[in-house]
């Protein structure tokens, strides 16, 4: 009889926990009124999810056959959950974003280099553990929990701050006594776009009494609480923006480890942003996208849209 190794929770543990991340990155429901199952999205895909919607149906319907219940309950054309294009559009955002920070840690090169500062190495802790942070905003948003989802936002963007103040520090008493307020307005000085930002996702996770308006409403006369709110636009453009900000810090705390810099320039006078980073057109094009779909698709019941992000995404296109 085979003997289990000692190690056989470490060595699974990791692959599940990042494959259950990636299902939750992108998602369809299938089910029926008494049972549901989350099945990863994509064309590909499209023959599991109809076996998988057989089983529910079979369960549902206590059916001992699974090819019995596909062939007489489930249409084969049958559409999927239908999640809409703006939750598409949001989704190809977040992917972007996804995508944009793992190539950027992945440009990161230390051997034969000297041993980084206190500062340059705390800000590589700090801003290379950021990912799982970006998938919590992301699930939470693709929900439509705006308050909890611009709540981690607000930490991703303080810790991106923590980051640009402690990198030019090497004491650590200094480091220790970094502030995130103050961080925030260190980093106003490198990106302007830093403190409106910061006071948009503030904003957002102080719910005050002006902010019932949002998630109140009367319906047959009485009152109804909304959990979540479908602002995919305003979800995608924080999660850019994020990205964008991650990328300046990123590079410019690492620069000396980093051979082909895109979102900073070196030059005499010290780092600088790139005004043309590639980065810019990737988030203009989702961005715009976002809008449009919006545009088209805002309904009045979900309340008003916050134009802030609006207004701050035309000043980030041209800075």
């Amino acid at each position: 009889m085979a003997t289990r190794p000692p190690d056989w929770e470490s060595y699974f543990e990791p692959r599940i926990r990042e494959r259950t991340r990636e299902l939750l990155e992108d998602f369809d429901v299938v089910g029926t009124r008494q049972h549901l199952a989350i099945v990863p999205r994509g064309e590909f895909l499209r023959h599991l999810r109809q076996n998988i919607r057989a089983a529910v149906v079979a369960s549902t319907l206590q059916v001992n056959s699974i090819d019995y219940a596909k062939r007489r309950y489930c249409d084969e054309d049958e559409g999927d959950d239908d999640v809409g294009p703006a939750v598409d559009a949001y989704i190809s955002a977040y992917v972007a974003a996804k995508n944009y920070i793992n190539r950027l840690l992945k440009k990161l090169h230390t051997e034969n280099l000297p041993d980084p500062t206190v500062g340059v190495f705390g800000a590589s802790v700090v801003l290379e553990r950021l990912p799982p942070s970006f998938f919590c905003a992301h699930l939470l948003y693709r929900l439509g929990h705006s308050y909890e989802g611009h709540a981690v936002s607000r930490l991703i963007l303080e810790q991106i701050a923590w980051a640009y103040a402690a990198h030019t520090l090497d004491d650590m008493d200094a480091i220790e006594k970094i502030e995130t307020t103050r961080a925030i307005s260190q980093l106003k000085k490198f990106d302007s776009f830093a403190g409106e930002f910061y006071g948009f996702l503030s904003k957002k996770t102080h719910i005050d009494y002006a902010s019932h308006r949002e998630f109140l409403r009367v319906k047959d006369g009485q009152n109804v609480i909304l959990h979540a709110h479908a602002r995919f636009s305003e979800y995608g453009r924080t999660i850019l923006y994020l990205a964008d900000m991650f990328g300046l810090v990123w590079e410019l705390s690492q620069l000396p480890y980093i051979q082909d810099p895109e979102a900073v320039i070196r030059s005499k006078e010290g780092a600088r942003p790139n005004k043309e980073r590639p980065f810019f057109k990737t988030v203009s094009e989702h961005t715009e996208k976002l809008e449009r779909i919006e545009a088209v698709e805002r309904e009045p019941r979900d309340g008003p849209t916050d134009p802030t992000l609006k207004a701050t995404r035309r000043k980030r296109r041209a800075p």
